[in-house]
């Protein structure tokens, strides 16, 4: 069954013609989704009847548009637990545990966040497609919103992101900026999946408060400015702070089998009803170790 959008027609005086095309591009439609939304015959409703998308339209119009016209995302449904901390027809977010990857990949092709969705979203919606608003390393647990259609997709704007992160030894200030470029190492070509901090790198920028410290680590909360691969990672580990668990950067053995860092909390403006949304996570069970 196919999921429609509601949108109610105010004023279509600075549209070029007054159709259904002309509205679509003038609230930022791309040509890309309008050529799919073309090839159903379903995906435009005008105050609950079919219509093409040349049908002329008048203030107090209803208009539906078909949410997912593209074909269904391929992405293997997965049976495992899918912790949903919240939903409406826009966005559904949800609480990522460490150590499962965000989208399929050789590795984890049976089992990842992505086909987790899709197999609760397949009784929602048999045309979803998976858009996820952010993404988190395998390793790193919290917080991935995922936008329903197209137009949730791109209307989302600004979402502001708090991690924490368990680190290595205590720091001598309680509130720190660390900017530093990153730069991607690359072999013959082939990116290695590790960074370094370079003047060849790009700007990027970790802002950090030290919420509480321990004998040998501390608690840190943290802010990006920028959002580059691994940047809380390398950050913290050129400062000599490296996170519990991190095999890539830390300067010590780890025995724990993931790194510390979540995103904990996360919050933007509906695009819809312009409210607040405000998302806030536990911290997971097999931190309670470390911060009991």
């Amino acid at each position: 069954m196919e999921t429609y959008e509601k949108y109610i027609i105010r004023d279509h005086s600075s549209l070029k013609q007054p159709t259904i095309y002309f509205w679509l591009k003038s609230i930022g439609f791309s040509e890309h989704f309008i050529k799919a939304l073309r090839k159903n015959e379903r995906s435009f409703k005008v105050n609950g009847t079919y219509c093409k998308i040349n049908h002329r339209i008048s203030n107090g119009d209803i208009l539906e548009i078909m949410k997912n016209p593209h074909p269904a995302s391929a992405i293997q449904p997965c049976d495992g637990e899918l912790e949903v901390i919240y939903e409406d027809d826009e966005y559904l977010a949800v609480n990522k545990p460490h150590l499962l990857a965000c989208i399929p990949t050789r590795s984890h092709y049976q089992d990842n966040l992505g086909g987790r969705i899709v197999k609760y979203m397949q009784t929602k919606d048999q045309n979803f497609v998976l858009r996820m608003v952010n993404r988190l390393d395998k390793d790193t647990a919290g917080i991935v919103i995922v936008a329903k259609s197209n137009s949730a997709y791109n209307n989302l704007k600004n979402i502001d992101k708090t991690y924490y992160a368990l680190c290595r030894g205590k720091f001598g200030e309680k509130n720190f900026t660390i900017d530093k470029p990153i730069l991607t190492i690359n072999e013959n070509g082939i990116n290695q999946m590790k960074r370094v901090v370079s003047k060849d790198g790009k700007p990027s920028v970790t802002h950090a408060t030290i919420e509480k410290e321990f004998v040998t680590y501390s608690l840190t909360k943290l802010k990006l400015e920028t959002g580059r691969t691994h940047q809380i990672r390398v950050h913290l580990s050129s400062i000599g702070h490296n996170l519990i668990g991190d095999h890539i950067y830390s300067s010590v053995t780890e025995s724990e089998n993931h790194t510390f860092l979540i995103l904990k909390e996360a919050s933007f403006t509906h695009p819809q009803t312009c409210k607040q949304i405000n998302l806030n996570i536990p911290f997971p069970n097999e931190w309670d170790k470390y911060l009991s």
